[in-house]
């Protein structure tokens, strides 16, 4: 179900302003060097682990960060006779408790005599829980299939091709949750070697970089695992405790970004090799918990979100912080802590600049930043709070109800001019930026059974809001994907804000969600991580889906 205002009527819920939160910064002080980082350049930072960087307040419950909306009065576990189970794939007897963080990655092995084939299918999947684990899912299909047949090997749906599934623990004890995972084979450098045959001529890539997936917890463990092999530990690196994120550098994938949720810090490695690590900075600047880090588009710049309301932009060769983007509204009143953080792909990158940063809060706004201008260019307004005061007829603070406020997912459409917020209030709203004057273009909203615009043969036709954890759009169209504490994955037209599928089979909150494109973007392979324990994996045939939507235009 979606509410279309006309958009001169969402213009209050948009301010637009080119310098708020805006800190001066001395131009002469400012790195403009488009290079980064080169092996020149890499010094070993000694650390000196019994040296604390001084907080306000020590958080005593670590758990806590990692999922802000488990006791949202929404997030209920569901009995298993009341939902449709539609995915493909179920890893539910791995973990023995809530499953945090999970990644996936797709190796697909070319046929050299016909590139429209695979000859072999690997779906990789790790993910990391409560239960101070991480595992290792595998998929394997070794039966060729075409491009005509886009669809992911199973078991049920093809049963004539030979699929394998697999399950391991991976080899380090953690002893605290497993909270972040990151692949740095997206970005890894490779050379070219081509092959001459008499009909066609066809490229071999061979990585020059070490093929990697990260994996941190709140013990203060990253571990390096061999990506075409997660059960062989590479090394373990030693940094921050309570490592919240984790983020690869884009250029070559051999620099990783540590955050944080104990003491603010966020650290950079350079693993040039699988068996050679070092701590190349250690940036300190954040009263409180690291709650997002990323490298920007161009490499230039490393970002990093925070409990304490600020979002830092950071100098990788220097090690120093360069700007402070503030978004406090009211100086006496305590900032709002940021959630999240996006970066917009497509405008912006290069030499001139990194683009648009797009960051959600926890007082229910996101705040739109240029990273070349450091300036904020627009603030949303996701949720608005009544404007009846709460304290007419209480006084006691304790007693009055917490709105759902807390803005928990955003991201950048894939041509960046339209972007998304979704919140714990249920809501995804799609917001235009290509004005001078960003606004709110859609209210999406999933309601019980709302089985007007669920795609038949997809769930089980009813959709109970609950609160958005995580959101992911489609490289090239306008669809988004959010998943929510009800245990539920929907895909959203952003074109009129229409619920067009869901995905359903969990029982419990989605505490992550990672979504791999492929066959030139025509099948979303969607990897999904909850409270009930299980890893589960669902197919979205987005080709079928997009031709059946403008049929009904």
């Amino acid at each position: 179900m979606s509410t279309n205002d006309n958009d001169d009527m969402m213009m209050d819920e948009t301010n637009v302003a080119p310098n708020a939160g805006l800190v001066v910064v001395d131009d002469d002080d400012v790195d403009e060097t488009p290079q980064f980082v080169t092996d020149d350049d890499v010094v070993e930072v000694a650390v000196d682990d019994n040296d604390d960087v001084p907080m306000e307040e020590d958080d005593e419950d670590d758990d806590d960060n990692l999922n802000s909306m488990e006791n949202d009065e929404t997030a209920t576990a569901q009995s298993p006779s009341q939902v449709q189970d539609v995915s493909q794939f179920q890893f539910a007897s791995a973990h023995k408790g809530p499953v945090y963080a999970v990644r996936a990655h797709v190796f697909e092995q070319q046929d050299n005599n016909n590139e429209s084939s695979t000859a072999a299918f690997q779906f990789s999947i790790v993910s990391g829980g409560g239960d101070d684990t991480a595992f290792w899912h595998n998929v394997t299909s070794t039966t060729t299939t075409t491009a005509a047949s886009p669809s992911i090997p199973t078991t049920t749906a093809s049963p004539s091709i030979p699929t394998t599934t697999a399950s391991q623990q991976l080899s380090h004890n953690h002893t605290d949750s497993v909270s972040a995972v990151a692949w740095n084979v997206p970005y890894t450098t490779a050379t070219s070697v081509s092959n001459n045959n008499t009909n066609n001529i066809t490229k071999k890539k061979t990585p020059t970089s070490p093929r990697l997936v990260a994996v941190g917890g709140y013990d203060g463990a990253i571990c390096l695992y061999h990506a075409d092999n997660p059960t062989q530990l590479a090394q373990t690196l030693e940094g921050p405790t309570d490592v919240e994120c984790l983020a690869w550098h884009p250029k070559g994938g051999t620099v990783l970004l540590a955050g944080s949720a104990a003491d603010g810090t966020l650290w950079m490695y350079h693993v040039p090799n699988a068996t050679t690590q070092k701590v190349m900075q250690v940036f300190v600047g954040h009263e409180a918990a690291v709650a997002a880090c990323q490298f920007t588009t161009d490499g230039k710049w490393a970002l990093s979100a925070s409990s304490d309301g600020t979002l830092r932009q950071w100098a990788p060769r220097a090690g120093t912080c360069k700007h402070v983007f503030r978004f406090q509204e009211n100086p006496q009143e305590p900032p709002a802590g940021l959630t999240c953080l996006a970066l917009q792909q497509q405008p912006g990158s290069g030499s001139e600049g990194a683009g648009l940063v797009l960051v959600g809060a926890e007082d229910g706004r996101a705040h739109v930043c240029h990273i070349p201008t450091k300036k904020v260019v627009a603030t949303l307004h996701h949720f608005d709070a009544p404007t009846t005061s709460m304290q007419q007829d209480n006084n006691n603070e304790d007693e009055q109800p917490q709105l759902p406020m807390s803005v928990e997912a955003v991201g950048f459409s894939g041509d960046g001019t339209w972007c998304a917020t979704g919140g714990v209030d249920g809501v995804l709203k799609i917001w235009d930026l290509s004005s001078s004057t960003p606004h709110c273009r859609q209210v999406c909203r999933a309601r019980a059974n709302d089985n007007n615009n669920n795609t038949a043969g997809t769930g089980t036709g009813t959709t109970t809001e609950g609160g958005i954890t995580r959101l992911q759009w489609h490289p090239t169209l306008p669809l988004c994907f959010t998943a929510n504490t009800q245990g539920t994955v929907d895909v959203w037209d952003a074109r009129n804000g229409q619920l067009v599928q869901s995905l359903t089979g969990h029982l419990n909150v989605l505490n992550d969600m990672d979504i791999q494109f492929i066959r030139n973007n025509d099948v979303a392979i969607v990897v999904t991580a909850s409270d009930d324990e299980s890893v589960r994996v669902f197919e979205v045939n987005v080709a079928a889906l997009w031709n059946q939507l403008n049929q009904q235009v």
